[in-house]
């Protein structure tokens, strides 16, 4: 047995607990959602030449019924809602019975594979995956670090994603795995209950990771860091803001139903990239750290990524949970999902103390000036740009376009919608009141409703949802501000809105730019909403 290195003390703190533990929030409910007969599901993941770029993957299918066996590799992964053709890497496909007898097969699609099972109720698959992208949608193979995003290696079988899998990982010798199952660096065996869980848990395995660990709410955060080269320096001011981040965080909704979560960071590798997942967030920050940054890089995605693990994994628009990997998705409420995400995601590090006032107005102006100037202003609401995110969201374009006077990023007009019905709720009741009462009640109608699915407890939301919540905390039917606001393209309320909390706006012309700035007489009414909405809190100024 290897001694492990001190850098893995935040893991020498789990107790011993099985790969199948469950976890909080694990849809216990789903084993009996169907009465269907679950097969018996194992995958392999195999690196075993890491330079080649190459994943080995196996998968063994017991229980088998019928004539066919249809496996399909989903062609988009969720968080990134363009479709991304996953199945073009892959190579040397082959099927055989349980005595290795060759099974023949053929494709439906470029995704999907037929493998005639003549009678046999045990299948083996195995194929081989190119991967040498490091993002939150893609996987990397190299000498550095396996980094993998699981709908990009992983197949399905058809009919069975509610079934429980196994995975069994075999990585170099001495190479350590962290990822928002794993309970120690050498695990290698895991269980999940259903396909969606497996390839919701990214996983990072290399020769040497830091991994630090806090508790919150009775939660254990780890907070795993892969370098090129010497960061470290700045190490435990980046751990003590990321613990600041999910302190007020949890405060907003609640703290999230789950026993542990991983923050996975490679810092420095080139590129930037987030995504969300139900234990876990993957970041990829290119720049290094400094000790003269205002911010340290990555925590900017740290404070989105964490918000999504109640907005968007948990609290989610309908069309995201069960999922359909087949085809990429269309849904108009995007401009929540992450919009809303990203509003959190700025004042977060204001409101926990790492981002100081100035620069706050700052970044909000940015966001202002955009939503004021983009010529896609004109063109597509905040609902229709959500619907077209399979166009642009990380989609190839393999055509010229016309997106720079069309489009409009949903994530920076539900950032400013967000940072507006925030205002307005807080103004219209003395800051009694704010966006969090809008996310609560949306928790309430919807994650803590019934199943309605395998997937997850409760159900998706709607834009009547949405609508409905926001009225409600207001007071007042506010269907014609998401008329003119959310579904139209009205230029947005600034001026009224900021006025609400004694701000103005100042746009100067040579050079343009624009400034927050605060009134020098604001009345009670507008301090409060303004102290309320700065420290994120509600009733009387603290």
């Amino acid at each position: 047995m290897l001694a492990l290195p001190r850098i893995l003390r935040g893991l020498l703190l789990l107790p011993a607990i099985a790969a199948c533990a469950s976890r909080t929030g694990a849809p216990a409910a789903a084993a009996t959602a169907t009465s269907r007969t679950p097969y018996r599901i194992a995958y392999t993941v195999a690196l075993n030449d890491p330079s080649s770029h190459l994943y080995n993957l196996g998968i063994a299918v017991d229980g088998v019924k019928g004539d066919t066996l249809v496996l399909q590799l989903p062609v988009w992964s969720p968080g990134r809602y363009a479709r991304m053709d996953f199945a073009r890497n892959v190579q040397e496909f082959s099927a055989t019975d349980a005595s290795g007898a060759p099974l023949a097969w053929d494709k439906a699609n470029g995704s999907r594979w037929r493998i005639a099972t003549r009678g046999n109720d045990a299948v083996r698959i195995k194929y081989r995956v190119f991967a040498n992208n490091l993002s939150g949608t893609f996987s990397i193979l190299d000498s550095a670090h396996a980094n993998w995003n699981g709908a990009s290696l992983f197949m399905y079988v058809d009919g069975h994603k509610q079934d429980a899998v196994g995975l069994r990982v075999v990585a170099p010798a001495g190479w350590m795995l962290v990822n928002g199952a794993s309970r120690n660096p050498s695990q290698r065996d895991f269980t999940f209950p259903t396909y969606d869980e497996l390839i919701d848990t990214p996983t990072e395995i290399a020769p040497s990771l830091d991994v630090d660990s806090f508790r919150v709410d009775g939660r254990l955060y780890r907070v795993m860091v892969h370098y090129t080269g010497d960061q470290r320096a700045q190490r435990a001011r980046f751990v003590r803001d990321v613990e600041r981040v999910v302190r007020y965080q949890n405060s907003v909704i609640a703290p999230p139903p789950l026993e542990m979560y991983t923050f996975m960071v490679n810092l420095g590798f080139g590129g930037g990239d987030g995504m969300e997942h139900l234990y876990s967030t993957q970041i990829v920050t290119g720049a290094g750290w400094t000790d003269s940054a205002t911010v340290l890089s990555g925590m900017g995605t740290v404070s989105h990524e964490y918000f999504h693990t109640w907005n968007v994994k948990r609290i989610r628009p309908v069309a995201l949970g069960p999922f359909d990997y087949t085809t990429e998705q269309y849904q108009p409420s995007l401009w929540v999902a992450e919009g809303w995400t990203n509003y959190y995601g700025v004042m977060t590090l204001h409101r926990a103390g790492i981002l100081g006032r100035a620069q706050l107005y700052t970044n909000l102006a940015r966001t202002i000036r955009y939503n004021s100037e983009s010529p896609g202003r004109k063109e597509l609401s905040a609902r229709m740009s959500s619907f077209h995110a399979p166009f642009w969201d990380g989609s190839a374009l393999p055509a010229l376009n016309n997106g720079a006077n069309t489009w409009i990023s949903y994530y920076l007009k539900g950032e400013a919608l967000g940072m507006l019905l925030d205002l307005e709720l807080r103004a219209r009741t003395g800051n009694a009141r704010s966006l969090d009462d809008v996310l609560r009640l949306l928790k309430q109608w919807t994650w803590d409703a019934p199943f309605d699915s395998y997937y997850l407890q409760g159900r998706g939301y709607t834009e009547a949802d949405v609508e409905r919540a926001a009225s409600e905390v207001a007071g007042a039917d506010l269907h014609p501000w998401f008329a003119r606001y959310v579904a139209g393209v009205e230029e947005l309320p600034w001026n009224e809105t900021l006025a609400h909390a004694g701000l103005r706006l100042r746009v100067s012309a040579e050079p343009r730019e624009y400034k927050l700035e605060e009134s020098e007489q604001p009345t009670d009414a507008q301090r409060r909403v303004r102290d309320g909405w700065l420290s994120g809190s509600v009733g009387a100024p603290r």
